[in-house]
């Protein structure tokens, strides 16, 4: 994904698939309901931090991948 606006639908993609609601994903992810609907709907200026305690919580960490030789950084 190249912005947050990719990241929005599969952030519902995700949550979806594990049967939760937005509430249930804040909580896991210690962060507001609020947060959850602005990320799944691409807002532009969600935190960072925030931004990954929610890929954790639903159990993904986040590499880095050369758009050109496709190499995988952790």
């Amino acid at each position: 994904m190249r912005s947050v606006r990719e990241a929005g639908p599969l952030v519902r993609e995700l949550r979806e698939a594990k049967g939760w609601s937005q509430v249930e994903l804040a909580r896991r992810a210690n962060v507001s309901r609020t947060f959850i609907i602005d990320l799944e709907n691409g807002k532009a200026t969600v935190e960072t931090a925030k931004f990954m305690d929610v890929f954790q919580a639903l159990g993904f960490e986040i590499a880095v991948r050369n758009m050109d030789s496709g190499a995988v950084r952790w």
